[in-house]
């Protein structure tokens, strides 16, 4: 067999050969001593292949430098083994009594050498009678047969070969020094030197050998394993050279009826597995396996590529895919991938990060009633104040401006409620009208006689008892939201573009891209918040009705330190709706507990790419040690350690290569189909520019007052069911 390897003492070298593209230094190592003394037997510690690899690393094979070991070896009969102790051993008798470390005497008969011999290999025993004299040693066959002893184990004819080459002669001399320096550890009582061929028949034998692996040593050089394993072994954690692959770590196989995604509308691509054949393919999971994932590991490593293979290719195979981009990158990169007919009358895209006052962008409104019905008003005020209360962080501290907030939606959706039914939903109120509700006392009191009693009671009689100190903390979050004309234009217009159940029931493609502002988090946790309450408006249609709706959120630390809890809400609740979540992270320790408890506790997938030592030690014991923390931290960028559900089981944990987006869906390619989508973008979202919705924004407020007073019954004001009109 060859391997590339290296020994020996440096010793004097061959002229300088030169070749057509460089100057060849060659050399072969041989036994400088008979083959029965052995050479150092070489452990682990250090690893023996340190130096080689690190010889290796200084090739610059860029400048046209080359340096090979070649390592043939030929495994030694055991007839062979044995002629040649029978010849040591007759050896050693012709060298006189002295030849077992002390004086032997007598005849053969009488207990000379051969029966010292055989004493020796009978533990003492003989059939000569007794004699004062003393029995050799065991040391003394070993000094005669040396390493070739009966218990040596496996012994191997050798031929090792060494070769440099480089544009000029003092380099190539250079490598081969490196080369001999390296064998020179495996000195011991036996050595190897170096035979440099000469003649032009010697170089020609030797380049024959090399290239063909014919095996024609210089002379016999038979070798034990203790002798050769510290170069026919893989290089250890010792061995810490950078010219050295890795294995990255002990990980199970991939299961073998891992399916292989080809495009099939019931599999989500995975990426690059290697199956037990030992070739590569696209490994996938199955839908109806896959309901939560959770995918951790540094930044830059392939995370957001890999959730956006599977959102194009579940986009394509009609699935409707909701798609959180904290910066806006994921959908530039799949924007060309997804510019097909098939696909574009079903694209929404909400991009808050234009403000030009030409612009076209989309609006939603959180308290439209457009298409709801009395019972939606709670759901809608609850996801609104919850939304707000996160992202600002109230928790348990802020009861009365949490009550506030509650109170002015429930308010407000009441108002719009009627408008809808009215026919007028362009007069509907928005976020903005909160704000007004509440520091406008005459806006709020010409509006409160199309309330309810029960709602009017509250702001007759004990709204102003608590006001004082809690207003201003509820309004902090619409002025906030004031100061970005994109997020005017995307709350401050009374219809909405934008929906999520809609979205759900027809198969959308959303892209959410926030703004980069300070305002993200309250704007992905009124996203998040309404995607929850959408998901559970679902239960109004049969479930076999019910579209599968994928989702992903990207930086979820981020957005888990304002959602509070509905992160795992839906993870808990959603799945009998048909809503699947993905969720991606760089750092699982900092999700809150009851958002990574209720992801791992319903986990379909979890992966992982490089990480941390503690975030990869908390992974690791999360596969019950089949993967050590050290294989999670020295994962090679764009490569993952996943399991999953198959067939409703769970797999061991295996490895997995990223697959950028160009190479899975090369074929959809399509960045001349951009303006056509991007046109139907602004049809199916109805978006306007967005000076036109600031303008109508300045006289909302003048707008709803209008309306309501209008179609007041009077200063008394009797409150009717809007449904009834609606109806």
């Amino acid at each position: 067999m060859s391997a590339p390897v290296d020994f020996a003492k440096p010793t004097r070298h061959a002229p300088r050969q030169p070749v057509a593209d460089g100057y060849v230094e060659r050399a072969e190592l041989v036994l400088a001593l008979p083959d029965q003394k052995p050479l150092a037997a070489l452990g682990l510690n250090p690893d023996p292949l340190q130096q080689l690899a690190t010889a290796l690393a200084g090739v610059r094979t860029e400048a046209g430098e080359r340096a090979d070991v070649v390592l043939d070896l030929v495994p030694v009969r055991e007839r062979q083994l044995v002629r040649r102790r029978r010849t040591l051993l007759a050896r050693s008798r012709r060298r006189g009594p002295s030849a077992y470390g002390e004086r032997l005497t007598g005849s053969l008969g009488g207990g000379g050498v051969m029966a010292s011999v055989s004493a020796a290999w009978t533990g003492g025993k003989t059939t000569s009678r007794p004699s004062r004299e003393r029995l050799p040693r065991m040391t003394d066959l070993r000094d005669g047969v040396g390493k070739f002893e009966p218990t040596a184990g496996p012994v191997f004819a050798l031929q090792l070969l060494l070769r440099t080459q480089a544009p000029h002669p003092q380099a190539a001399r250079a490598r081969m020094n490196q080369l001999l320096a390296v064998f020179a550890i495996t000195s011991g009582e036996n050595y190897l030197k170096p035979r440099t061929p000469r003649t032009r028949r010697a170089v020609e034998s030797f380049e024959r050998r090399f290239e063909t692996g014919e095996f024609r040593p210089r002379r016999r050089q038979w070798m034990t394993v203790p002798e050769l394993a510290g170069f026919l072994k893989p290089p250890s954690a010792k061995c810490t050279a950078s010219s050295v692959v890795r294995s990255g770590g002990v990980v199970p196989p991939a299961p073998a009826d891992l399916p292989v995604y080809t495009g099939q509308p019931d599999l989500v691509p995975l990426g690059a597995v290697t199956y037990p054949d030992g070739r590569e393919r696209i490994g996938a999971a199955r839908v109806k396996d896959l309901l939560f994932a959770l995918v951790l590991g540094k930044a830059g490593h392939g995370k957001t590529e890999e959730a956006l293979v599977q959102a194009i290719a579940l986009a394509h195979n009609g699935y409707g895919v909701w798609f959180l981009d904290p910066h806006g990158e994921a959908w530039a990169r799949a924007k060309p991938y997804l510019a097909h007919p098939q696909i574009s009358e079903r694209m929404w895209e909400i991009n808050l990060a234009e403000a030009e006052s030409d612009q076209l962008v989309v609006s939603w409104n959180p308290l439209s009633m457009e298409h709801r019905r009395t019972s939606d008003v709670h759901k809608v005020v609850r996801s609104v104040t919850e939304g707000i209360a996160a992202a600002q962080d109230w928790g348990d501290h802020a009861p009365r401006a949490r009550t506030i907030l509650a109170r002015a939606a429930q308010a407000l959706a009441l108002l719009n409620l009627k408008a809808v039914a009215d026919g007028r939903p362009d007069r509907q109120c928005t976020l903005f009208q909160l704000r007004t509700w509440l520091i406008d006392e005459d806006w709020r009191q010409s509006l409160l006689p199309r309330l309810p009693g029960s709602v009017r009671s509250y702001w007759d009689k004990t709204f102003s008892r608590v006001a004082a100190d809690a207003v201003p903390t509820v309004t902090y979050a619409i002025d906030r939201l004031d100061t970005s004309p994109a997020l005017q234009a995307f709350f401050g217009s009374p219809t909405s573009g934008y929906d999520a159940r809609t979205a759900m029931d027809t198969s959308r493609v959303v892209f959410v891209c926030p703004s980069g502002s300070e305002a993200d988090a309250l704007v992905a946790c009124l996203l998040l918040h309404d995607l929850h309450r959408a998901g559970l408006s679902r239960q109004d249609i049969d479930r076999s009705q019910r579209a599968t709706f994928w989702a992903w959120v990207d930086e979820l630390t981020a957005l888990d330190a304002s959602s509070k809890g509905f992160l795992a809400a839906i993870c808990e609740q959603l799945r009998k709706y048909e809503v699947r979540l993905t969720g991606m992270t760089q750092m699982v320790l900092r999700l809150s507990p009851i958002t990574r408890q209720a992801l791992l506790q319903n986990r379909s997938l979890l992966a992982t790419c490089a990480a941390d030592h503690d975030e990869a030690d908390f992974i690791a014991r999360r596969w019950n040690g089949q993967v050590s923390a050290d294989t999670i931290t020295a994962l090679p960028k764009y490569h993952y350690i996943m399991s999953l559900n198959l067939d409703g089981q769970p797999t061991a944990p295996f490895r997995v290569r990223g697959l950028p987006v160009e190479e899975v869906f090369a074929h959809y390619d399509n960045p001349g189909g951009i303006p056509a989508l991007d046109e139907a973008i602004d049809t199916n979202m109805r978006r306007r520019p967005v000076g036109e919705i600031l303008a109508e924004l300045e006289d909302l407020d003048q707008a709803v007052l209008d309306h309501h007073s209008a179609r007041g019954p009077g200063a008394a004001g009797a409150y009717s069911d809007p449904t009834s009109l609606a109806d």
